[in-house]
């Protein structure tokens, strides 16, 4: 989803500067939810073309930053609406490694296998990291705070993702590791051969197109002449 309805929903609570809105997104659902500031503003000015917030505070003029809003009644009516509909059914994902491994052929196959292991580490890093702002989120005292629970809720759901992804790595790393010890065969680089094989250069194919017309002109002319 877009960040739009988890702004609107942090407006439900109380009228924010962008910045905070911002702090507001990560601190309360988790890193995976950061915005640069390009992302945020064409996002705030989209919503309030579209009536959903509306500015409360600042001047009527200058930096947007500046500027506090507030969430209308159009807003209030489609985050509502948006929490009562579904959220669809799980969905697979499309990783760019993956088609890379598909696509890259025998000549290629080692530089994808780098990928991987590169990917791999890059999944162990933020594992670490987000394990550790998890255990850096309180659970539990005397007063349970909701937003610090839900906040963990958000960093496992982060978690359970890169540890899944981090599995696939190494699984991806064995498989292809196993294929590249065997004589197999290559759909991809069969193709490129048979495209080769009838694929004439740009120049050959001018002077065959050419021989071609000159061709048809004298057969047309000795069957004129006749």
């Amino acid at each position: 989803m877009s960040a739009k309805h988890a702004l609107l929903g942090l407006l439900l609570h109380q009228p924010a500067y962008p910045y905070q809105l911002a702090d507001r997104l990560q601190s309360r659902l988790g890193p995976a939810w950061a915005v640069n500031s390009g992302q945020l503003y064409q996002t705030i000015d989209r919503m309030e073309r579209d009536g959903l917030i509306e500015r409360v505070e600042g001047d009527t003029e200058g930096r947007e930053d500046r500027h506090v809003f507030a969430i209308t009644d159009s807003g209030v009516e489609e985050f509502e609406r948006w929490f009562e509909s579904s959220t669809g059914g799980a969905r697979l994902s499309r990783r760019p490694l993956l088609v890379k491994l598909t696509l890259a052929g025998p000549e290629r196959m080692k530089d994808a296998v780098a990928q991987i292991d590169a990917y791999e580490l890059d999944c162990a890093g933020r594992l670490k990291e987000l394990s550790r702002m998890r255990e850096a989120s309180p659970a539990e005292g005397p007063r349970v705070r909701a937003d610090q629970v839900l906040l963990r809720l958000n960093l496992s759901a982060d978690i359970f993702q890169l540890e899944a992804e981090l599995r696939w790595a190494r699984h991806a790393r064995e498989m292809v590791s196993w294929l590249l010890t065997r004589e197999a065969i290559w759909p991809s680089a069969q193709e490129r051969s048979s495209v080769a094989s009838v694929r004439a250069p740009d120049g050959q194919r001018a002077r065959q197109e050419l021989f071609g017309k000159m061709a048809a002109r004298r057969a047309l002319a000795s069957s004129e002449e006749q």
